[in-house]
């Protein structure tokens, strides 16, 4: 099929923000009261004279070949505009011209009244009936994902992957989750080399034909939303530490903490070894680095050459572990006040034991068998 000429975009784009700003005018004299009718009504005649001859002239240019037969699929998804759509009809060959389709809905004052769905057109279809079916809508079916605390970006794609029927694949997502050109301020800082960390752990419902792209920043819309309560600038002063280092103290919590209430001992324990100058030495950092996880690390495990191994490089991790919840965020603003410099995880996994004293946290060890 022909397409319009696309060396005139910039002229059409501009024709168009005419008619928009003529529809708004006169919409707007519709709603006053008519105390001289004559004008109005003259106008308004002459308005649509002026666009019945831009459609006439602009049809004829964009007319002529046959279109293919075959029916296609069109998504629209919540948030979608007339001109997104529009474009997408044109290039899948349903509509002749974007423009004239645009123009059209315009003229009848249905250019927001377009709704989600999926709908199924033919090609050469007239313009009146898809612009019907567009606005009288249908239900948009969805799919629900659930993100639990502590995955890891790549297992994260994978639960969206198999939540959305394979519509999004585990590539496209992580493809987008690596990028952080996000309209979020808590991005901003140079050493974020993706989002790992701020897709927040909760459950979310998509409709379908939603992409990873706009999945990731729903995640991100969330992180922010979830911590606007969190005195992160508060944090920041007292612990010298970025927003992103909160974070991915929060992801270590996340993987460390047996239960939720011994949180805040976990993070002061990280904070403690971080001002004392000593390794971290977290089993969690090194199953990030290894990549699979592993029930019991060997002594050549904590000598993976990365720098997420805390065994083998002071401080922080580069980035986060995983994706932390807000329990673990908090946890990581506000710390305990403790001297507690080791922990054991006891006989039976549910909680630590902590202390500052070395001899005492290797007779723990040796009480927990390990």
């Amino acid at each position: 099929m022909r397409r319009y000429n696309r060396r005139r975009v910039e002229d059409w784009e501009e024709l168009e923000a005419r008619l928009d700003a003529i529809g708004a005018r006169s919409s707007a004299k519709r709603r006053r009261k008519k105390h001289r009718s004559g004008r109005p009504l003259v106008g308004l005649l002459l308005l649509a004279g002026v666009l019945a001859v831009i459609y006439a002239i602009f049809a004829a240019a964009t007319g002529g070949e046959e279109a293919r037969a075959e029916p296609v699929e069109i998504r629209v998804a919540r948030g979608d505009t007339l001109s997104g759509v529009a474009e997408r009809l044109e290039e899948k060959g349903v509509i002749g011209s974007a423009f004239l389709f645009k123009l059209e809905a315009r003229l009848e004052g249905k250019s927001a009244a377009i709704k989600p769905g999926e709908y199924t057109f033919r090609p050469g279809e007239d313009d009146d009936r898809i612009l019907a079916r567009l606005t009288a809508g249908q239900a948009a079916p969805t799919f629900t994902v659930t993100i639990p605390e502590g995955l890891t970006m790549q297992q994260t794609a994978q639960r969206v992957a198999r939540a959305s029927g394979g519509d999004i694949t585990v590539e496209e997502f992580e493809r987008a989750a690596r990028s952080t050109d996000y309209p979020y301020a808590f991005l901003r800082d140079p050493a974020i080399k993706t989002t790992e960390g701020f897709l927040f752990p909760k459950k979310y419902e998509f409709e379908e034909g939603t992409t990873a792209r706009q999945v990731v920043d729903r995640l991100l819309e969330q992180y922010l939303l979830e911590t606007q309560g969190l005195d992160i600038e508060g944090a920041r002063e007292r612990l010298n530490l970025t927003e992103y280092e909160l974070v991915i103290t929060a992801s270590l919590i996340e993987r460390e903490a047996a239960n939720p209430q011994e949180k805040p001992l976990i993070a002061s324990v990280i904070y403690n070894r971080l001002r004392e100058g000593m390794p971290l030495q977290i089993d969690a950092t090194v199953q990030y680095a290894r990549g699979e996880p592993k029930a019991n690390l060997s002594l050549e495990d904590l000598e993976i050459d990365s720098p997420y191994n805390t065994y083998q490089h002071p401080g922080l991790p580069p980035g986060p572990i995983c994706s932390p919840s807000l329990s673990s965020l908090q946890a990581a603003v506000n710390p305990a006040d403790t001297d507690y410099l080791y922990y054991v995880l006891k006989r039976g996994g549910e909680e630590h034991f902590f202390t500052s004293d070395y001899d005492e946290f290797l007779r723990a060890k040796e009480a927990a068998g390990l």
